[in-house]
């Protein structure tokens, strides 16, 4: 069951969210209060926030930056107003909010992006349910992948000093993140041999190069992504989800017309 905390000072819109929610069997909390929204994230696990642009106590980007210092696991925002102003769009994002809304569009438009969301907390159980190798011969870059999965709760990871070490594991993987320079080693060779070996898997090169044409060969030598270091948090963990959601919607593919042929 998820939880969607509400701010919103018209009585009429809060009423209008609310039948949404409930009939989607959603929990849902509400105050008009950026101070009170404060003491409800602390109290409840909140999974989605809801907002105007304006509550008692305080403006919206100091709330936004605020959840962002207290919430131990990113909370999506979605700004719900009739402003249409680029401009305050454009910085309200920058913030890192979700979504923004207008209200003229929000019973049509708020099931689709609140089921969206929730559909993305479905690709993070999956992301921990994958069976995952990194492949890093950097002792600091490991551990900084790994305290990141950690945060999120993905604790299903093998760590290997090199391709040799891994394919003499002989062990199996649904996701793959390979640095692109170990010692030794090239990451693209890596690539070619686990694509052949591990055809469905999805395979992300890790790497500090830059140059286009070499992270073009790199694409087309089998892997899946990319994803530059050094390591945004929230780009990595996005990026993770995202392949996620691609193998697991091959796997379900598959697995149908395989069914479809033995009807």
């Amino acid at each position: 069951m998820y939880t969607v905390l509400h701010i919103e000072q018209s009585d009429f819109f809060c009423k209008m969210v609310e039948n949404i929610l409930r009939e989607k069997n959603y929990d849902y909390i509400a105050t008009d209060s950026f101070n009170e929204a404060y003491n409800l994230i602390k109290e409840y696990d909140i999974d989605l926030i809801i907002t105007s642009l304006y509550g008692k106590g305080g403006d919206i980007e100091d709330f936004i930056k605020n959840i962002g210092y207290m919430a131990s696991n990113e909370i999506p925002i979605f700004i719900v107003t009739s402003d249409n102003d680029h401009e305050k769009k454009k910085n309200l994002l920058n913030l890192g909010v979700f979504d923004y809304l207008l209200k003229d569009d929000l019973k049509e438009e708020i099931t689709k992006h609140v089921d969206a969301v929730f559909q993305d907390d479905e690709y993070m159980k999956n992301l921990k349910e994958a069976k995952i190798a990194i492949i890093d011969d950097n002792s600091f870059d490991c551990t900084l992948e790994k305290d990141m999965l950690a945060r999120y709760g993905i604790q299903n990871v093998d760590y290997y000093n090199s391709g040799k070490e891994l394919f003499n594991s002989n062990k199996k993987y649904d996701m793959y993140l390979i640095d692109m320079v170990l010692e030794n080693e090239f990451g693209k060779t890596l690539i070619r041999q686990i694509r052949r070996n591990n055809i469905n898997s999805s395979i992300i090169a890790v790497t500090v190069l830059d140059n286009n044409k070499t992270l073009s060969n790199i694409l087309n030598c089998g892997a899946d992504d990319i994803i530059n270091k050094p390591l945004d948090e929230n780009l990595f963990i996005a990026k993770l989800k995202s392949n996620i959601r691609i193998y697991t919607l091959n796997k379900k593919i598959k697995s149908i017309l395989k069914e479809m042929k033995n009807k």
